[in-house]
This record gives structure tokens, C-alpha cells and sequence, in this order.
């Protein structure tokens, strides 16, 4: 019992020095660089998870084009309306919401003229989210 009361008072003196010392880090100027790049990159990023319309899923370049340009008559104050491949699909999504909720409630008039719209989840910028539809 002596002994464990030995080593616990050695312990709690030889801590209480520790905490006296400066301590020194030497870091590799490549690892400095990488750091400062993922805290800037970090800083940078402007991405928040999102929802998008969805208005077609085709093979057909010109089926995609004539959704693209119905989908701008119909709501011409949609801005961001865009177009990818992912070979060998075309699909156009618009809109731009931070909530499923808002989404669903512009789905529900976009299936008027594509029945086949879906919400879809992805990273958006900031500067593309919708605030309110009219």
C-alpha cells in the first residue's frame, strides 16, 4: 500500500513539471504547405448539400434539348437550368432548394409538364439555391 502511495505522489509531482515546459513541434515545410492548402481549400468551399428537379433522364440528345427549352417557357424565372452526361444518359436539372420540402412543393408543379420529374440530392452552391418560387 506504501508503494502504490509512492508511485501516486511521484506521478502527481513529476506532472505538475510538465506542465511548466515549452513544448516544441518541428514540422516539414511540405506537411506546413498541405495544411495551410486544406485549411484555404476549407475557407473556399462554397458547396451545401441540396435538392434539384430532375426533369428528364434520356439517351436522346434532341429529347433533352426540347425539355431544356419547354422547361424555360414554362418557367421562365428559373435561372439555373442545366444539362449533364453521364454517358449514355442525358439528364437536366433546375432549381436549386436547401430543403426536401421546398423541392417537393416545386415538383408538384413541374409534374405538370414532365410526369417523370424526381428530386434529387446534391452538392450546390450557395449562390443557386431558390429562396421562394413564384
Amino acid at each position: 500500500m506504501r508503494l502504490l502511495l509512492i508511485i501516486i505522489s511521484v506521478l502527481f509531482f513529476s506532472l505538475g513539471s510538465i506542465h511548466s515546459q515549452d513544448i516544441y513541434v518541428n514540422e516539414e515545410p511540405a506537411i506546413s504547405n498541405l495544411v495551410k492548402k486544406f485549411i484555404q481549400w476549407n475557407e473556399e468551399k462554397n458547396y451545401i448539400n441540396g435538392w434539384r428537379i430532375q426533369i428528364i433522364n434520356t439517351d436522346d440528345r434532341r429529347k433533352m434539348e426540347r425539355a431544356m427549352s419547354k422547361f424555360k417557357r414554362k418557367f421562365p424565372y428559373i435561372s439555373n437550368v442545366a444539362w449533364e452526361q453521364v454517358s449514355p444518359y442525358y439528364r437536366v436539372k433546375v432549381g436549386g432548394f436547401n430543403s426536401k420540402l421546398k423541392a417537393q412543393a416545386f415538383l408538384n408543379e413541374v409534374k405538370e409538364y414532365f410526369p417523370s420529374a424526381i428530386t434529387v440530392w446534391e452538392k450546390i452552391r450557395e449562390s443557386e439555391f431558390i429562396e421562394s418560387v413564384d
